[in-house]
């Protein structure tokens, strides 16, 4: 990381708001265009090389390869040239644009989460990228620093998290940067030590994985692959099949490489997280800034004692090209035991609820199979719904945290004389279903349950 970023002559840079006038300026890494640049800069050096390889006797197009090369390696230096970061008056301000200047403001005190991702090549480099979540962020829209020293990345957190914990018109000093660390963000010696809540079992994780659809999938495109291959007798007919079966191990790879390691650590900054092999994340997750929780537990796991715990936070962590990895909520425990679960749980939420309120009568004729799984229970902190039968699901959603609340009738329901009442969170990936209710009990719930969430927001204030 570098210092000061002067403005480049003919090219002004915008001037500071006034509460960062004084503050420093930082570029990214000069690396960071190599390392954004990833999976795709590794396909496309090797497309270019087969393509020069089958065509060595041709000085032309080898000429043009490598001026395909250049082009992106200089624009990639470009998008470097024109980035530039600072932290002042509790706001991470990040300008970016050559032709289209962007500048994006983060105020603190809005993140949900901070982390600390590095992919395998940043991780040769000793580089890493700093991501921030904020409510009703998305990916595309969201604070990301890539990259940086890992040893910058990991303090910049810190600081990040500490200035995000003072509240509006606390005494913070107005401009930041991270030489000043130690006067910003005192270190408390009576800080209490961290405490380890989870590390996952990788052997556990693994056969977990395979015992998951995903799995099941992989196992039936091998039989299928091996069974056309045995009765054909040549080899060149299972070509259809790579395909499919590339993607299947791809994707169980991508879940493995992402859940391997997961450790859970109490701190007093928040719950932290960290995970991957060969790509490892570490995450901070702010006290107060879990939106829901989710316990599940598939019918296979259940043989062994096994379930899945998940958090949803405001605002998403996943980029665009990851979107089918964003739809799953972030699991602090990928695979564990129910005791693990429960140990976990009791650390996010204060004495819970149990899902004790089974569905009324009618609800079998609507769900034969699940209809005795379908429960839910509330108090004046927690609404807790379960569901499910083959995978079944026991959400916990905070008061506080609900957003809105409605009343659903289908055609089946109005029959029975049922309906559903949905709990939306920030989160925009959970919503809590009180399904397949009484119509008088659903009336009296969403007549019941704005007030209590009006006054846990009141009291958590």
């Amino acid at each position: 990381m570098t210092g000061p970023v002067p403005a480049g002559p003919g090219r002004p840079l915008p001037a500071a708001p006034p509460l960062a006038r004084d503050a420093s300026w930082h570029r990214l890494h000069p690396l960071s265009p190599l390392v954004r640049a990833g999976r795709q800069m590794m396909s496309l050096l090797v497309v270019l090389i087969g393509i020069a390889v089958l065509n060595q006797h041709q000085d032309g197009n080898l000429v043009a390869d490598l001026v395909v090369i250049a082009a992106a390696l200089v624009g990639g230096f470009v998008s470097w040239l024109v980035t530039r970061w600072q932290v002042a008056g509790g706001v991470l301000r990040i300008d970016t644009g050559l032709l289209r200047r962007d500048s994006r403001r983060f105020p603190l005190s809005q993140i949900q989460a901070v982390d600390v991702v590095q992919t395998g090549l940043a991780r040769l480099l000793g580089l890493a990228e700093l991501q921030l979540r904020v409510a009703g962020g998305d990916s595309s829209r969201g604070g990301r620093l890539a990259c940086l020293r890992l040893a910058d990345a990991e303090q910049l957190r810190r600081q990040l998290l500490a200035l995000a914990a003072i509240p509006a018109g606390g005494l913070a000093p107005p401009a930041t940067g991270l030489s000043d660390q130690a006067e910003t963000v005192p270190d408390p010696v009576d800080r209490p030590a961290a405490r380890t809540l989870f590390r996952v079992r990788p052997t556990r994780l693994a056969v977990a994985i395979l015992l998951t659809r995903a799995g099941a999938t992989a196992l039936v495109v091998a039989v299928a692959t091996w069974l056309t291959a045995q009765f054909s007798g040549s080899a060149s007919v299972i070509a259809p099949f790579l395909p499919v079966a590339f993607g299947v191990v791809a994707a169980l790879w991508r879940r493995f490489n992402g859940e391997y390691g997961t450790t859970v650590v109490a701190a007093q900054d928040g719950i932290r997280l960290r995970s991957g092999l060969v790509q490892t994340t570490t995450e901070t997750i702010r006290p107060g800034r879990i939106q829901a929780v989710r316990l599940v537990e598939p019918m296979i796991w259940r043989a062994f004692g096994w379930c899945r715990l998940e958090v949803d936070v405001a605002g998403s962590r996943q980029r665009r090209e990851d979107r089918a990895e964003g739809q799953r909520l972030r699991a602090l425990i990928p695979v564990g035991s129910r005791a693990e679960a429960g140990l976990l749980l009791g650390e996010l939420l204060a004495s819970p609820p149990l899902p004790s309120q089974p569905a009324p009568a009618p609800a079998r004729w609507k769900a034969p199979l699940s209809y005795r799984f379908l429960s839910w229970n509330s108090d004046d902190r927690y609404v807790v719904a379960a569901r499910g039968r083959v995978c079944r699901e026991t959400t916990w959603v905070p008061l506080e945290k609900v957003q809105s609340i409605r009343w659903v009738q289908g055609p089946v329901q109005r029959r029975l004389g049922l309906a559903t009442v949905h709990l939306d969170v920030a989160g925009r990936r959970v919503s809590a279903r009180i399904e397949d209710r009484d119509s008088a009990e659903a009336l009296r719930i969403i007549a019941a349950l704005p007030d209590l969430a009006r006054t846990a927001r009141s009291r958590a204030g």
